[in-house]
């Protein structure tokens, strides 16, 4: 094997046994629905993740469809989605709700073209949806996947905001080309980079990704 794809196979091997034992548990990882997955996706834009559940939990128990969802009124979903914030998202998610509703039958689109058409739907929930509702082989990536994949394997990015860098998408996108369940590793890369490889002090010494991972080499080499 050359030396990336050793890298690329602990990498995966021992984020897989690192996330059987410290996973996050949250609602909607129990749920295949894709209904319930674009809405958690919504709600966790700009939001501290632990703050989401309770609003996620009430705003699926007063309208479990989409239909239910677009007939709301936009103060009532004010009211529940307020604890977190960002009301605006309101608006947004009532809007969303009647296009599926009225151009997709009210089924949420299995089609990536289609996701992007929805209000407020941008690549990073398009490829959620796809992955978590539908079993898509996709990666949503944001900034903290980016982060993690970036010091471990050395990637760059000559954009501003790296989020928006096509050529580096597909470079992350490249190193999941594996037999390996994508809902899993999407989710094992997002605790991971969470939990130990966050972005303020990271915690190299007990990461269990040191051995391969270029930022640390170079951390140690220089240090």
């Amino acid at each position: 094997m050359d030396v990336l794809s050793v890298k690329t196979a602990f990498f995966w091997d021992t984020l897989n046994v690192w996330f059987d034992k410290n996973h996050r548990d949250y609602p909607w990882r129990h749920t295949k629905d894709p209904y319930h997955i674009l809405i958690a996706e919504f709600l966790l834009q700009q939001t501290h993740v632990r703050k989401v559940e309770e609003v996620y939990t009430s705003l699926l128990n007063h309208f479990p469809n989409v239909k239910e969802l677009g007939e709301a009124s936009e103060s009532r979903l004010i009211d529940i989605i307020s604890p977190i914030g960002l009301i605006y998202r309101a608006k947004r998610i009532k809007s969303t709700a009647n296009q599926v509703y009225f151009d997709y039958n009210g089924k949420i689109p299995d089609r990536f073209k289609d996701l992007m058409v929805l209000s407020g739907v941008g690549d990073y929930i398009a490829n959620a949806v796809l992955c978590y509702g539908y079993h898509q082989n996709t990666v949503p990536i944001d900034t903290n996947v980016i982060r993690l994949f970036i010091r471990y394997f050395d990637l760059s990015s000559d954009k501003p905001r790296p989020r928006t860098d096509k050529v580096l998408a597909e470079q992350i996108k490249n190193l999941y080309a594996f037999d390996f369940d994508y809902r899993t590793a999407n989710w094992a890369v997002l605790d991971f980079a969470g939990l130990v490889c966050i972005m303020i002090k990271p915690k190299c010494p007990e990461c269990p990704l040191q051995k391969h991972c270029s930022y640390y080499n170079k951390k140690t080499s220089d240090s």
